[in-house]
């Protein structure tokens, strides 16, 4: 009996990890450590739920076509961000309507635009599952 129940819960693990994977009919969201010009960014929210996940997950799955995405910037040099980010009025930076298609990698990062500390997301890559 303990063997068999043994052996089911590995099935059903085995099935879970399969299934977080992509497959060609999804796209990734890539939110790994982009090029030195550029920085980090990290997903908060996916058409208009907050992403639940640990701050080192920076793989997403997602199915082809338009999605909400809000990302927050990692951007930790204090002479790039301005002096009073919170003092910031108007629409959230990192929000942004992106279009994806199956079997694609969409690497994010952020892009600080000038002194003032405003910036962007950005996808710098696209690229072949």
């Amino acid at each position: 009996m303990l063997r068999k129940l043994i052996l089911l819960i590995s099935v059903v693990m085995m099935t879970a990890c399969a299934s977080g994977r992509p497959d060609n009919n999804q796209a990734i969201l890539d939110f790994s450590r982009p090029p030195t010009n550029l920085h980090p960014a990290r997903l908060v929210r996916l058409n208009g739920q907050n992403v639940n996940a640990p701050i080192t997950r920076t793989s997403f799955w997602v199915d082809p076509g338009t999605h909400e995405i809000v990302v927050a910037a990692g951007i930790n040099d204090p002479m790039q961000v301005g002096r009073n980010p919170a003092g910031r009025t108007g629409p959230d930076p990192g929000l942004v309507t992106i279009e994806v298609e199956a079997g694609k990698r969409y690497r994010i990062a952020t892009r600080v635009l000038d002194q003032r500390g405003s910036w962007e997301p950005v996808i710098w890559s696209v690229d072949d599952i």
